[in-house]
């Protein structure tokens, strides 16, 4: 038996108030939650000038605190007001089935807010260390290959189907997908509205049954409370990632549908927040303090390059891209699977990679929106580097801008990743993307040799 008591702390709207709830499960654990009181609002308040203020001493501190202002708060805040969109459409898209007053526009709708919240994810994986992988929050909503023999079975189930057609669906799905885990998120959401990488037809949603070979016992009814079940939890799921960096300063709303839906603060370690019971912001920025997440910033920007820009653009390289293209080339291992091949529905993979590594441009150039930029901020990783003469720098940034293109080369060739993994443009993006990686990691290791200033 294990017993846990975890302390949530939220500010409600325009209000501040204290409250207790417990509950007890069958193996007895224990869950408290309390609304922020002033007391702690105050803190954290102060915490974060404090934090903001350490930032502000130095150089390097300043580059941090550029990078999380700039780059990190807009990306998750964005992110979690166009979850909230797709939550919506969503909900439209059934309630209309349900009524049998379903169009086109509406289906056109949800894929249209699929692909913009799609975006936002995307361009934050080059800073998934943090909140997303503490709180496990990145293999919630963006696992795949979706199973369809889980999906079948789940869409079959009595019980799925009362729970996702329940007075809280997303609060059923958040505890009962151990058997439908791999359609959870982005992905099951991507098979409901997106087929052969085009919006789902009116026709096809308003069919009694299911289509897709494997699915046909599933009524359509179903699938899309499932898609509005999922998007719920998918959006509880970004309001918390929200809250992990930025603390109680999310938008009112969020903190009123977080305190609706405590279970998923609840199911984290440290109630959503860093091990240091303070928002990731002011842990990142407190470098060289005992409540940092590094102890110098040297450290910390060496983390930016290998903890998150690193990480993305190997995982670009060796699985997003390099698992499917082995498979097709006949040069597979024994871990490599034809079918990992992410967002195959919409076949948007090549948009999604691109946006990868848009996620490192914007977090090394230290501005969002580097698609239409070519000049790194003042206070931005880049220019750190060439101020402080990096010597590789122009290897770097030729580097980056390369990968970029040659994955806008396979984006508009015509021939989709999941249509022709092993194309001889795979080949070069894979390429390109691997010597970006390797730039990532020689830049890492000179920040890392330098001395704070």
């Amino acid at each position: 038996m294990k017993k846990v008591t975890k302390l949530a702390m939220f500010l409600l709207a325009g209000t501040l108030a204290t409250g207790f709830v417990s509950c007890s499960s069958d193996d007895d654990d224990v869950v408290s939650t309390t609304i922020l009181t002033p007391g702690q609002q105050a803190e954290l308040n102060k915490v974060a000038n404090e934090s903001s203020a350490n930032a502000n001493k130095t150089e390097m501190g300043k580059v941090v605190d550029n990078y999380f202002k700039a780059v990190v708060e807009p990306t998750y805040t964005s992110l979690a007001e166009k979850a909230d969109e797709l939550y919506n459409a969503c909900q439209n898209l059934y309630q209309k089935r349900k009524a049998g007053t379903l169009t086109q526009n509406d289906i056109d709708a949800a894929c249209e807010a699929f692909k913009a919240a799609r975006k936002q994810w995307e361009q934050s994986e080059s800073f998934l260390y943090g909140a997303a992988s503490d709180n496990k929050i990145d293999p919630h909503i963006d696992q795949w290959p979706l199973d369809h023999d889980q999906l079948t079975k789940a869409l079959n189930d009595p019980k799925v189907i009362a729970g996702i057609t329940s007075e809280n669906p997303a609060k059923f799905v958040y505890e009962n997908n151990g058997n439908f885990d791999s359609v959870l998120g982005f992905h099951g959401l991507e098979f409901v509205l997106f087929r052969n990488g085009k919006n789902r037809t009116v026709a096809a949603f308003n069919a009694e049954k299911e289509t897709e070979a494997g699915l046909t016992s599933v009524s359509t009814v179903n699938e899309a409370a499932f898609a509005a079940a999922v998007a719920g939890d998918l959006r509880n799921m970004t309001y918390l990632l929200e809250y992990g960096w930025l603390g109680a300063s999310i938008p009112a709303a969020h903190k009123t549908q977080l305190l609706n839906a405590m279970w998923v603060v609840n199911g984290t370690r440290y109630q959503g927040l860093s091990p240091k019971n303070i928002p990731y912001r002011d842990y990142l920025r407190f470098a060289t303090t005992e409540r940092g997440y590094f102890p110098s910033w040297h450290e910390t920007i060496n983390n930016i390059f290998i903890g998150g820009c690193s990480g993305i653009c190997e995982e670009v390289a060796s699985q997003k891209l390099g698992q499917a293209y082995r498979t097709a080339t006949g040069t597979a291992t024994a871990d490599d699977a034809a079918n990992y091949i992410e967002s195959p529905y919409s076949k948007r993979s090549f948009q999604d990679y691109q946006d990868n590594i848009y996620s490192i441009k914007n977090s090394l150039y230290g501005v969002r929106g580097t698609e239409n930029i070519s000049t790194p901020v003042q206070y931005s990783i880049m220019n750190f580097l060439k101020n402080n003469n990096y010597p590789k720098y122009s290897e770097l940034n030729s580097a980056l801008n390369e990968a970029i293109a040659a994955l806008e080369t396979a984006k508009k060739s015509g021939i989709a990743f999941i249509d022709n993994p092993g194309h001889a443009q795979v080949k070069n993006c894979i390429e390109k993307v691997e010597a970006l990686n390797e730039a990532l990691n020689e830049a890492g290791k000179w920040i890392n040799q330098q001395t704070d200033k």
